[in-house]
């Protein structure tokens, strides 16, 4: 289950499509009650994450413009959430990544993601609008956004009681992207 920041394969994130009148988004929802985007322009706040982890996490980096490792020519903003409030292997934080790719490279995320996701022994299920993968009962990646927004997130290095521990909570944490 661990994921290696360097080797890591950008993926995950939900579904978060909005249609229908300019005030409602495709569960109803009004367009003022949905997350927004954090001035930073990560779609994920370190608030909403704690909020849906109950754990306290920390914005720890912000990347614009950065190569995804999975294909190099496709820019993403990367963001990296740690929490200290549990520890994996080797006393390191709990990483949370998400990547926000728009435009046109936003078809091609999208596409990789599933098989990605079952050439490495997942399944990919729908969690409330969004996709996730699951592999051997833990939720690891989720995949949202739509038009020209994709957006993954994903443990980094996640150890296996870990990703079962939070795989009840991973739709929240999907909910409470901004779109």
């Amino acid at each position: 289950m661990a994921r290696s920041l360097v080797a890591g394969v950008a993926l995950a994130a939900a579904l978060l499509a909005a249609c229908g009148s300019p005030s409602t988004d495709a569960v109803g929802e009004a367009a003022a009650d949905r997350p927004q985007p954090a001035a930073d322009g990560c779609p994920l706040t370190p608030e909403a994450l704690t909020e849906a982890t109950s754990l306290r996490w920390e914005l720890k980096e912000r990347r614009a413009a950065y190569p995804l490792e999975a294909a190099e020519s496709i820019k993403a903003t990367v963001c990296l959430f740690t929490s200290a409030d549990a520890p994996q292997e080797g006393s390191d934080p709990l990483t949370m990544r998400v990547d926000l790719v728009e435009g046109t490279d936003s078809a091609t995320v999208r596409k990789s993601f599933t098989g990605t996701c079952t050439e490495n022994g997942g399944s990919v299920r729908d969690s409330s609008g969004a996709l996730v993968c699951d592999r051997n009962g833990s939720v690891v990646e989720g995949l949202a956004g739509a038009g020209d927004r994709a957006i993954n997130v994903y443990w980094v290095n996640a150890d296996t009681s870990t990703a079962a521990k939070f795989t009840p909570v991973f739709g929240r944490i999907l909910a409470a992207l901004a779109d």
